[in-house]
């Protein structure tokens, strides 16, 4: 990203927080990882999560509504996060994977629409009646407000602007990574700083060759990549910060911010000296996120294999970075 765009990422500014060895040990574990295979990003081709048989143009749609609201999938009680869970036709489902089902099935039985003028007029009970589980519960439920609000705008912003549809969003940036992040942070669903959904958004239309961006889209910093960076030993969060991670409290908006700056850095890092694009590198990490678990990680269970652990300096007692965020 362009250092002089004020709505890049702020890249470079915690460099700091890096260790340099930390990230030369992760690069050659991903080297390893990898071979000699050139690894290629992830297409996102699953039809029972994406509209992968619809036009271009509804593909677009689908990915900007599902990443407006890819956020926030857990709740604090107490001081442990409960992660957001359901069932769809007898599957459990988590997180992402559970909203991206369940807008797949709520869109193509009827329930819920992309279209622009349906979204700006959307209401809360409209969204949980589409978003519920098959027993009823709404794992979208935390920040609810928050994420009918990034629809409502979104609906709003493409009829004002871009006749209804996302994909002219996409054609107007021609290309540009840049260009395409400046256009992005005109919605509330991706003014996010360190532009996490933006970030997602863009290697999501790139994997699934709808888009072809000048540059791969960095890491979309959340907190499964930031767990497993700071436990990886790639950052040094501030002794505050650290107490915070090891205590299961949620972090200022300033702590977090400053934190996921530096897990940017680091990660871009990684990719440039691993020889791997950042996207490969994200899919990486994202893949990796329940294998390096909250509570019982795979070098101390012995379940199954991380890649990283023999890299790794096993921090497990830090665990998610938590922030009341409609970023992350």
């Amino acid at each position: 990203m362009d250092a002089a765009d004020p709505s890049a990422p702020q890249t470079g500014l915690r460099t700091g927080m890096v260790d340099g060895s930390r990230v030369e040990a992760i690069a050659a574990v991903v080297r390893r990882h990898f071979g000699s295979a050139l690894p290629a990003a992830a297409k996102w081709d699953d039809p029972a999560f994406w509209n992968v048989e619809a036009s271009r143009a509804e593909r677009c749609q689908f990915l900007s509504v599902g990443n407006a609201v890819n956020f926030r999938f857990w709740e604090l009680k107490g001081r442990e996060a409960v992660p957001s869970i359901g069932t769809i036709a007898g599957e459990t489902l988590r997180g992402s994977m559970y909203l991206w089902r369940r807008l797949r099935t709520a869109v193509s039985g009827g329930r819920f629409s992309l279209e622009a003028g349906y979204l700006a007029e959307l209401t809360v009970e409209r969204f949980q009646a589409a978003f519920e589980d098959d027993d009823g519960h709404l794992p979208l439920r935390p920040a609810i407000d928050e994420r009918v609000a990034n629809l409502r705008d979104l609906g709003e912003r493409l009829l004002d602007s871009w006749h209804g549809q996302f994909v002219h969003v996409v054609d107007a940036a021609q290309g540009s990574l840049d260009r395409f992040a400046v256009l992005s942070r005109s919605f509330r669903a991706f003014d996010d700083p360190v532009q996490k959904l933006t970030m997602v958004n863009a290697i999501m239309l790139a994997g699934s060759g709808l888009a072809s961006f000048d540059r791969e889209p960095l890491p979309g910093v959340d907190y499964h990549l930031m767990k497993q960076a700071v436990r990886q030993g790639l950052v040094e969060p501030p002794a505050a910060v650290a107490t915070k991670l090891a205590h299961g409290e949620l972090l200022a908006a300033s702590e977090s911010l400053s934190l996921r700056q530096a897990v940017l850095d680091a990660l871009v890092e990684v990719a440039n000296t691993a020889g791997v694009s950042t996207a490969v590198l994200d899919n990486l990490y994202w893949m990796n996120r329940r294998v390096c678990s909250d509570r019982n990680p795979a070098c101390q269970s012995r379940v199954e294999q991380c890649p990283f652990e023999s890299a790794c300096t096993q921090r497990i007692k830090f665990g998610l970075p938590l922030e009341l965020t409609r970023y992350y």
